[in-house]
């Protein structure tokens, strides 16, 4: 089942813009998830003949090798997490259990193919909430991992999530004014590390989850960390985190890392500490990657 060309992201080969070889990269391995076998690189050389993509072979071999080391380095920082495998001039799918990863790629191809902004199922924002919280509690043993996005405290009145990152970072809620009609406050999931002296001065994450492709840019910088610093006092500054399903290329994660002067979880970040998950999550994720593949747009 081979999938449509990219309609966006790329520009055409004349253009000055610099090619994404991060979104081609998850093009050949959509293509490889749908197709579910593995694919050669005069495949996919074949695949690209007459698109807008490449000016002929030579661009098209250029920009499929260009993709393959990607998947490759993919593949070297993900180790079991990575569902594909690369040998030679081929590349396969060799586990579906992977599903934090393909739950992830999918999530990105709204950038390429516009349609699946409005079709894809809704709930994928709040399970890559669930995931990055997942993630987290992997990777930092230890703390405690709170999810706050608005679907998680909904049930609460506006602002409560205030008091509550006050309370688990041992400070001092001081202004409710700061935050008067706030949701989540911009925060979709807050870490802390206490210790068993029971003190304040502990580490403290705030972190925001962005999923939307054409604005995840421009929420690098949430949460503001001043103004939750206006609502609580707390003894020690918390850290902004920022986090999203995407594949960052080297200039999209500085431009994230400047944006945000705080942590950065990308889908590399995220995903190498979950090469398999709790069986609730997985069902989640399996359920909401099977109505997403149905959903892919497939060539003519």
């Amino acid at each position: 089942m081979p999938i449509e060309l990219p309609e966006t992201g790329y520009g055409s080969a004349h253009s000055p813009s610099e090619r994404r070889i991060e979104l081609f990269a998850d093009w050949i391995e959509t293509e490889v998830y749908l197709n579910g076998e593995a694919l050669s690189k005069p495949y996919l050389v074949d695949r690209l003949e007459g698109a807008a993509l490449v000016t002929g072979s030579d661009d098209a071999w250029t920009l499929i090798n260009d993709a393959f080391n990607r998947c490759r380095t993919r593949r070297q920082h993900l180790d079991q997490s990575y569902p594909f495998s690369i040998a030679g001039d081929t590349i396969e799918l060799t586990s579906v259990q992977k599903t934090a990863y393909l739950f992830c790629l999918l999530s990105s191809l709204p950038e390429q193919f516009t349609a699946l902004r409005k079709t894809y199922p809704v709930e994928f924002r709040d399970l890559f909430e669930t995931v990055v919280a997942a993630a987290l509690e992997r990777a930092l043993p230890g703390w405690t991992v709170h999810q706050t996005g608005w679907s998680n405290i909904a049930q609460r009145k506006k602002g409560k999530v205030v008091e509550l990152v006050a309370s688990w970072a041992k400070g001092k809620y001081l202004d409710s004014s700061v935050f008067p009609s706030a949701n989540d406050a911009q925060v979709d999931v807050a870490v802390v590390r206490e210790f068993q002296d029971g003190r304040s001065g502990i580490p403290i994450l705030l972190g925001q989850c962005a999923t939307g492709v054409t604005d995840w840019k421009g929420k690098a910088s949430r949460p503001n960390i001043d103004r939750w610093c206006k609502a609580v006092q707390f003894s020690s500054t918390p850290t902004r985190l920022f986090a999203v399903p995407f594949a960052l290329d080297d200039l999209s994660f500085r431009e994230a890392s400047v944006e945000s002067n705080g942590a950065i979880l990308d889908r590399t970040r995220i995903c190498t500490t979950l090469p398999n998950l709790s069986e609730p999550l997985r069902t989640k994720l399996d359920k909401w990657v099977q109505e997403a593949t149905l959903l892919i747009p497939l060539a003519a």
